[in-house]
């Protein structure tokens, strides 16, 4: 259980590595350097998205039905890596092949999505009642200090570091597909399957369309509280998170330096964050801790929008650092708290899908606030005010949940 456990993590700390690496430099490689439309790149968000949400519900529901998750992991990661080295070596061994680039990116996306249809619901394997939301902060953990490492181990090749063809933004690509490939291996070569799962082939239905498993899964009144709490509160914070060298830059003029030195201390808090807070889940309750981190954010949201000395709000930063890598690792083992056992990998689909489409209601409110107010101070400060409505809302969608005494 230890070793899987560790190879669980360290696969989480693997895969923050094309994350960060190709959300930082491909963009800009395609639209910057390449001159090509900035729609080309959001296209091939969608466009993977759209494709993951259509195969999501066949793939969970035969993981559902067989309980087997390395095998297809390992597949999915393969074509991940393959997609994603195909994708760095086009960016930097050819030119004028930006399209075939774009849709190897876009394949990539698409796979990257699919190996979480596996390795989320792996965290129910892995630990107990009593121990789950540690479990899934430590690997939560490992998520943000990979990001932190993702961002700092391809910064000299984009600063001058050249491996093949011309030096830029594209020589970030090849290094972060091979530390992906290196440290995600160990787990998909000595990870071991524990099978003796007891499977009652009557309860086991295919209903493996969209409509019929959201159906399935959202039947249960909790599990459903949860995803949707979880989704609304994904979309104040990410919008938060998506905003925030905006926000430093507009309403405090902080430099490039001071944004990325602030973004590293928030990530590195976020990785302690995470496992602390995992553990007085553990003891105190996943769904209790979950609805007072939300009560604190929309204090440190209202703070953020009200304060403007810069000085006063970076411990209130790195204050928010701490409590941000919770939320994720928290709500990952609510998902697995409220699962029936038979819909373990389905309810984690929808989970992954919530986090992934948290990107619709938090930037319209967002971008409302900054039309009305206008990009400035008092657009900012709306804003974040609306993030905090969101927040509120979250609490309210989960306060209905009722546990047993």
């Amino acid at each position: 259980m230890k070793k899987n456990f560790f190879l669980w993590c360290l696969y989480d700390f693997a895969n923050s590595f094309v994350l960060m690496g190709f959300l930082f430099y491909f963009s800009q490689w395609l639209v910057i350097n390449q001159n090509r439309p900035a729609w080309w790149y959001n296209i091939t968000l969608v466009v993977s998205s759209a494709l993951f949400i259509i195969s999501a519900p066949i793939l969970s529901k035969k993981i559902d039905a067989t309980q087997k998750k390395i095998a297809g992991l390992r597949f999915w990661s393969f074509l991940t890596f393959i997609c994603y080295l195909a994708v760095a070596l086009i960016a930097m061994l050819t030119e004028n092949m930006d399209l075939l680039a774009t849709i190897f990116y876009t394949l990539a996306n698409y796979a990257y999505l699919v190996c979480f249809l596996y390795f989320t619901p792996m965290l129910n394997d892995l630990s107990t009642t009593q121990d789950r939301s540690w479990k899934s902060g430590i690997g939560q953990s490992a998520n943000s200090i990979g990001q932190v490492a993702g961002v700092l181990a391809v910064l000299p090749f984009v600063n001058g570091i050249t491996l093949f063809g011309e030096p830029g933004r594209a020589q970030a690509l090849l290094p972060a597909t091979i530390l992906f490939g290196l440290f995600a291996l160990p787990m998909l070569i000595f990870y071991k399957e524990n099978l003796n799962v007891s499977l009652d082939n009557d309860t086991v239905v295919f209903k493996s369309n969209l409509i019929s498993l959201f159906k399935e899964v959202f039947s249960h009144k909790a599990l459903a509280l949860v995803l949707l709490g979880y989704f609304l509160a994904s979309e104040a914070l990410l919008t938060f998170a998506n905003n925030f060298p905006l926000y430093l830059e507009v309403v405090h003029n902080a430099s490039d330096t001071i944004k990325s030195i602030l973004t590293a201390g928030i990530l590195i808090l976020a990785a302690v964050g995470a496992a602390i807070f995992g553990k007085i889940a553990d003891r105190k309750g996943n769904l209790r801790v979950f609805k007072i981190l939300l009560i604190i954010w929309c204090f440190i949201i209202a703070t953020m929008a009200l304060v403007t000395n810069f000085a006063v709000l970076i411990p209130i930063f790195l204050f928010a650092g701490i409590l941000f890598g919770p939320i994720w690792g928290i709500s990952r083992a609510l998902v697995g708290e409220f699962s029936p056992p038979k819909l373990v990998a389905s309810s984690y689909s929808y989970y992954v899908v919530a986090e992934r489409f948290a990107t619709f209601i938090g930037p319209a409110v967002w971008s409302m606030a900054l039309i009305y107010f206008g990009e400035g101070v008092r657009g900012y400060q709306a804003g974040f005010l609306s993030l905090g409505t969101l927040l509120i809302v979250s609490f309210l969608v989960l306060n209905k949940i009722k546990i047993p005494a």
